[in-house]
């Protein structure tokens, strides 16, 4: 039972993972945040969903800091911290980009106006072709940081790690 709720958590996982890409291949097609819909809502939400399970399962093993990643990936495959690494790499590459791009500002339409707005204040105005290519870089931002958040949930429940949740819950050190 518990190993079909852990699938169950993964595939969920890799949907939203899934989602993510879907999301960052739209950028370049003029998909951006600014739909009716709010999906990018759900795609935040669902990482909390999966991770706060984590948490609760494996308590010890998130409070380790230094030791984290080692211990995470116990009888997992060897692709898959590399991967993880890769993706938050990926994601902090999208940040500093759309940072640079942005002037660290936001993309938005002010009194029929494309703008870059920081706190109420207008940065600089823009032509429609550029506030659409920051709100594409906006898009790949997030979904960068959502590939690398959906991942990490998606390997941990796929990949039962039972022997290294017993170690620690009796206090024997993992090496």
């Amino acid at each position: 039972m518990i190993l079909v709720i852990r699938r169950i958590l993964a595939v969920l996982a890799a949907c939203g993972l899934v989602a993510a890409v879907f999301a960052y291949l739209g950028s370049y097609v003029g998909t951006t945040m600014d739909s009716r819909d709010r999906w990018e809502i759900l795609l935040t939400i669902g990482i909390f969903i999966l991770v706060l399970p984590m948490y609760a399962v494996d308590w010890e093993l998130m409070k380790r800091r230094f030791s984290f990643w080692k211990a995470f990936s116990q009888g997992m495959p060897r692709w898959v911290i590399p991967t993880i690494t890769l993706l938050g790499v990926f994601a902090a590459i999208h940040f500093f980009l759309f940072l640079i791009q942005s002037q660290a500002a936001s993309p938005q339409i002010k009194n029929g106006k494309y703008v870059l707005d920081s706190h109420g204040k207008i940065v600089k105005e823009l032509t429609e072709r550029e506030y659409l290519r920051l709100k594409g870089a906006e898009l790949r931002m997030f979904a960068t940081g959502w590939m690398f958040l959906y991942l990490v949930p998606a390997t941990y429940w796929w990949f039962p790690r039972e022997r290294v949740s017993a170690e620690l819950s009796l206090g024997t050190r993992t090496t």
